[in-house]
């Protein structure tokens, strides 16, 4: 699957119309982990609901494997069927009276027969984690990390190709977080594609094989891991940091350490500095 986005622009309206985005080329596709990134107001939201058709372009078009979305060639429902979307807030797209009727809602309007779509909520929960005795409780009663899981199980529930997640480990703690961007580097594989929005520099280094910076509704830097964040000062320019490591490394090559700064993870940076330490006299009689 592969989503084209041509030209898009998009101001919202009203007394003080807000301009979103402006001139957005950008291409999604299966296969790939792609890490958004960007200040509050630079567009991301915008960006990701005209990925599933909550937002229509005004400007531009969506092409979902060819097909034209301003123009209708791809009906919505089954567009939204195959782009799954988690919203920052979880409570926005919460509203059935249990977890079960809650995961089984997008199934169930996929005319699924009732055994497809109970195989499907019970394996779409144990993936995002939630205890089997919360099932039958009310998702408003639960925590906001558990409600995140929630939302994340009832769109795995109708198996999306492209799942699209804005800020995902928010409000979990580390094994919460940890567990759940596991299971999406496990889940994603050449016939699904994520596209991950997170304001987690390290999170994005570690599970992103691609990464866009959206600044002022642009495109500001399109590339891998280490092409974006190679580019420290561009990115210091718009107020957005590189992975702790990265400072980390540059500040031992300031002083004389020749470790190469292309690390951007701590298993990457950690090599490197042994890797470096070996390499120094007396690095082989200490175990290094």
């Amino acid at each position: 699957m592969q989503i084209e986005l041509k030209n898009i622009s998009y101001t919202y309206q009203g007394p003080l119309p807000v301009a979103a985005l402006h001139n957005i080329n950008l291409t999604v596709k299966t296969g790939e982990i792609l890490g958004l990134i960007g200040h509050t107001g630079s567009g991301k939201s915008t960006l990701l609901q005209h990925l599933n058709g909550l937002i229509k372009p005004q400007e531009g078009d969506v092409l979902v494997d060819g097909l034209s979305v301003k123009k209708g060639e791809l009906p919505l429902t089954r567009l939204r069927f195959r782009v799954g979307l988690v919203f920052q807030y979880p409570e926005h797209q919460l509203f059935e009276e249990t977890i079960l009727k809650e995961v089984a809602f997008g199934p169930r309007n996929m005319n699924l027969s009732e055994d497809e779509i109970e195989k499907r909520v019970k394996r779409s929960l144990i993936d995002a984690g939630i205890a089997e005795d919360l099932y039958e409780r009310s998702p408003f009663e639960l925590s906001g990390g558990q409600k995140r899981r929630v939302a994340l199980a009832s769109i795995l529930a109708m198996e999306p190709e492209i799942l699209v997640l804005d800020e995902p480990t928010a409000g979990l703690d580390p094994r919460g977080r940890k567990d759940i961007l596991n299971f999406l580097v496990n889940w994603q594989n050449p016939n699904r594609g994520i596209v991950l929005v997170s304001h987690n520099m390290e999170e994005i280094a570690a599970f992103a094989d691609r990464i866009v910076v959206l600044h002022e509704g642009t495109v500001f830097l399109d590339g891998t891991p280490k092409e974006v964040y190679s580019e420290a000062k561009k990115l210091a320019e718009v107020g957005i940091r590189v992975p702790q490591v990265s400072l980390v490394l540059s500040g031992l090559q300031e002083r004389g350490w020749p470790v190469e700064k292309g690390a951007f993870t701590v298993p990457e940076a950690a090599q490197e500095i042994l890797g470096t330490l070996k390499k120094s006299p007396g690095g082989e009689r200490h175990g290094l």
